[in-house]
């Protein structure tokens, strides 16, 4: 019982780690800050992906995602990346 309590301890703990180090701040306020935006690009014909842009803010960002994928792709918003480490 001790080892399957030691197990799913060290579990948690690892999961809380990893989430922690791909944090993004998807406020409201995030949209308007220079950095690393996060975008889920929809695609017509089944090419999506999650892409990154930098940008002066998140319109900036996907601006250039946009031109960088055509007419075909439109990005959406997810967050800023990194935000919890400022």
């Amino acid at each position: 019982m001790k080892k399957m309590v030691k197990i799913v301890g060290l579990a948690l703990g690892a999961s809380m780690m990893v989430s922690s180090a791909f944090a993004m701040d998807s406020s409201f306020d995030a949209m308007s800050k220079a950095g690393t935006h996060s975008f889920y690009v929809w695609c017509t014909g089944g090419k999506s992906s999650v892409q990154t842009a930098d940008g002066s803010n998140a319109k900036d960002a996907q601006a250039k995602l946009a031109a960088k994928n055509g007419n075909s792709c439109w990005p959406v918003w997810q967050g800023l990346k990194g935000a919890s480490d400022s």
